[in-house]
């Protein structure tokens, strides 16, 4: 045998033994015990909001969440709620903050604001500041904070501080869903702000999260018996008309 077949005997080997490799490594990869480690998705809770003896159609800005109970528990407190001052409105109407959290006011406006609140929660007043500053408050208690502007009176949000990382705002067709729940047990919280009070108690129940998740129904949110009240300005007084 020369010395040339026994070269090319050796290279079809080797190329043999590459191939038999390539093949075993793609088996690996295709195999079940490969595709297991993949993450599998976070358990979310889902449902549906419906507005009864309502005014609009629209069943946005209807906030739940989940407090724990027992060994269920939280994750941090993750990024930092924003409530811009956008075309004369608060956006978004309606946003959540944990208890510790700082939440940001920027002006997205051309002209100033002056926001505040006259909330039990959390009663503050950031001052005037101009288009493209930002004020930053702190949270520290739990409920309820309606936030108005002093300059323009149809400007009108919501604050929602919880001891919980778990919870979400409806669309407009009432669809709601939080994210990546920890599987446990919870009490189901709802807030509305055509809504009394004595009525959004009556929709808290337990929940139980499961590692697929929880599917929370139909909540029907009740409005009647509410009517709007015109607020006041910071100093407890009625608008300037023009504004």
């Amino acid at each position: 045998m020369t010395m040339d077949s026994v070269a090319q005997k050796i290279s079809r080997r080797q190329s043999s033994l590459r191939a038999i490799a390539v093949a075993l490594l793609l088996l690996m990869l295709a195999s079940p015990a490969v595709i297991g480690y993949s993450a599998a998705p976070a358990p979310a809770v889902t449902g549906t909001v419906s507005l009864v003896n309502a005014k609009s159609k629209d069943a946005g800005n209807v906030a739940i969440w989940l407090e724990p109970v027992g060994a269920a528990k939280g994750a941090g407190k993750g990024e930092t709620p924003v409530l811009r001052q956008k075309g004369k409105q608060f956006v978004p109407r309606v946003v959540f903050c944990q208890v510790g959290q700082k939440v940001d006011f920027p002006n997205d406006d051309p002209f100033p604001h002056n926001v505040f609140s006259s909330s039990d929660v959390k009663k503050f007043d950031l001052g005037l500041y101009q288009a493209g500053e930002t004020r930053q408050l702190p949270m520290t208690r739990p409920g309820v904070i309606p936030v108005f502007c002093n300059i323009h009176p149809q400007m009108k949000a919501f604050i929602i501080v919880v001891k919980s990382p778990f919870y979400g705002v409806s669309d407009k067709n009432g669809d709601i869903q939080i994210k990546d729940v920890t599987p446990g047990n919870y009490r189901l919280k709802v807030w509305h702000e055509r809504a009394k009070q004595e009525k959004l108690d009556e929709l808290s129940r337990p929940v139980t999260v499961t590692a697929s998740g929880a599917n929370l129904g139909t909540i029907q949110v009740d409005e009647s018996g509410f009517f709007t009240v015109p607020h006041k300005n910071k100093d407890g007084k009625d608008y300037a008309p023009g504004n």
